[in-house]
């Protein structure tokens, strides 16, 4: 216990980022280029926590009727897309080789099976529910996502806010759900070329065919009931 009247002293750079919990989590004892490959997976998975947390606090500033932190949350998204984006490029520096090497020893699992990536999905509004039945997801995972089906998504937010908020404020909103919509869009698009990169023609994981796949995804919107692109039929990740 603190005596009375003692401080506490400051937490250093190391405790503030917890790096011993989270350096025993990444695979930094690996071979490097498999260290490389899954540290790579790893840090999306983190920022699309990151896009998670923003887009619950959204829903909850458009319920609570402030529109401006609701646009100002949103227009940081396409600049954390933009990070992710960079992982995808960094993976091109894999040799064949080694992409190929790696790619057997992880076996079946894919970034199809990104149950995070579905997360932002249903709360988005793009609600497919097909991918609950994804070869991978544990019965945690399925609860997680039928969790966030029976919550309202951000567009049914905020088509009911459009109806209370100034013109100026929906209008700022509808151009930020949009942009982070394109940069998604644009993410998938990045992951298409990998795949065509690495595996040509091959199929991928998961049950998937590869890079045909992705690039059949990249025309689906998060907001189907905002913009209304989706094509019908069309699945992907």
């Amino acid at each position: 216990m603190t005596e009375w009247g003692a401080t506490q002293p400051d937490p250093v750079y190391g405790e503030s980022l917890r790096l011993d919990e989270l350096l025993s989590l990444l695979c930094v004892n690996d071979e490097v280029d498999r260290m490389f490959f899954v540290s790579t997976h790893q840090a999306c998975e983190i920022w699309f926590a990151v896009v998670l947390r923003h887009l619950e606090d959204v829903i909850d500033a458009l319920t609570l009727n402030d529109g401006v932190k609701a646009a100002e949350l949103l227009e940081r998204l396409p600049r954390i897309m933009l990070v992710i984006f960079e992982h995808f490029e960094v993976l091109r520096t894999l040799k064949f080789e080694s992409f190929d090497r790696i790619r057997t020893s992880v076996g079946s699992a894919s970034g199809f099976q990104s149950v995070q990536y579905r997360e932002i999905e249903y709360l988005c509004g793009a609600r497919d529910t097909r991918f609950l039945n994804t070869v991978g997801f544990r019965d945690r995972d399925r609860r997680k996502l039928k969790e966030r089906l029976e919550g309202k998504s951000l567009s049914q937010v905020f088509l009911e806010y459009q109806h209370r908020g100034s013109e100026r404020v929906v209008n700022r909103i509808r151009d930020a759900l949009h942009d982070f919509d394109d940069s998604m869009r644009e993410l998938r698009t990045r992951h298409a070329r990998i795949a065509e990169h690495f595996l040509s023609s091959r199929p991928g994981t998961a049950g998937t065919t590869g890079a045909d796949y992705l690039r059949r995804s990249t025309s689906r919107t998060l907001f189907p009931e905002i913009f209304e692109r989706e094509s019908p039929g069309t699945v992907g990740r």
